[in-house]
């Protein structure tokens, strides 16, 4: 007899509680006419078969062991993935039905679903990028001095929230000889850096700025030379304190002020922002110590 011949059987017997008398009609002497209405009929039906389930399903775990269970399951699951069209968690529940040879075989095969590579060179690729640390844009550390104000870099940190920069710019020309072309290098162009912060309420980077650039060129129309305002700017990546980043890119240069943007407006209550650029000095001109 099979499982579901004998939950059918189990089901046909009658209650253990005999119900001879018609539920909806009242019993004299003990219900009278509470229980004239259907509610004691349908809480009657529901008890009966919150039992027959109960019982079923005891059935069911006895006859049918663990691991039958865990197949059904996966089973049903995947006839569900497959009516929905959700092919990619079919495949990956097929392979709880593979055994241990075939499920070598299919990590060992190419396959559509991972572009053409077997499961296995999928599985390298992931471990290798897991592994990997990569670099994340909102991690980096300016430090920035000059001989009018000396190192401010606490003060840039704090209140530096983008940064961009094209650290080595190269032009050239393409050079025609006959229907061919050939690239002929001109120069390492100098690189601009743009830096946008924030301001506190007493506009110290707008002073430290407007000091800087007034010693490039004075209201009197004189000129300053470079060793009054240089400032030299390290940038370094992926970091954001010099400790912790002794191994990670930076790049270091002798830089002017070149301009400051900012714009207000009353009808939005953000921060301030400055953008402030800076021109690199003579491109040959090496940091010392950098």
């Amino acid at each position: 007899m099979s499982l579901f011949d004998s939950i059918s059987n189990r089901l046909a017997q009658p209650p253990s509680i005999p119900f001879s008398r018609n539920i909806s009609s009242p019993m004299p002497g003990q219900f009278g006419n509470a229980s004239g209405s259907s509610v004691f009929a349908n809480a009657a039906a529901n008890l009966g078969h919150n039992m027959a389930s109960s019982a079923a399903m005891g059935l069911y775990n006895r006859a049918v062991n663990p691991g039958t269970q865990q197949l059904i399951g996966v089973g049903a699951r995947a006839a569900n993935n497959l009516l929905t069209g959700n092919f990619d968690a079919l495949g990956l529940q097929a392979l709880s039905f593979l055994p241990g040879g075939a499920n070598a075989a299919y990590f060992a095969t190419p396959t559509p679903l991972f572009g053409g590579i077997s499961p296995a060179e999928a599985r390298g690729i992931y471990d290798q990028i897991q592994s990997t640390k990569l670099g994340r844009k909102n991690l980096f550390l300016v430090q920035v001095s000059s001989p009018l104000f000396g190192d401010i870099s606490s003060v840039f940190n704090l209140f530096a929230t983008e940064l961009d920069y094209s650290p080595y710019p190269v032009s050239g020309e393409k050079i025609k000889i006959g229907a061919a072309h050939i690239d002929s290098v001109n120069s390492s162009d100098p690189t601009e850096l743009r830096i946008t912060t924030m301001d506190d309420i007493y506009g110290t980077l707008k002073q430290w700025f407007a000091g800087q650039a007034t010693r490039c060129a004075a209201q009197d129309g004189t000129v300053g030379v470079p060793a009054d305002y240089a400032i030299i700017i390290t940038v370094l990546h992926s970091f954001i304190t010099e400790d912790s980043g002794s191994a990670g890119y930076q790049n270091i240069g002798y830089y002017r002020a070149a301009n400051i943007d900012t714009s207000l407006s009353r009808r939005d209550n953000g921060l301030e922002e400055l953008q402030m650029t800076f021109a690199q000095l003579d491109t040959f001109m090496p940091v010392p110590g950098a």
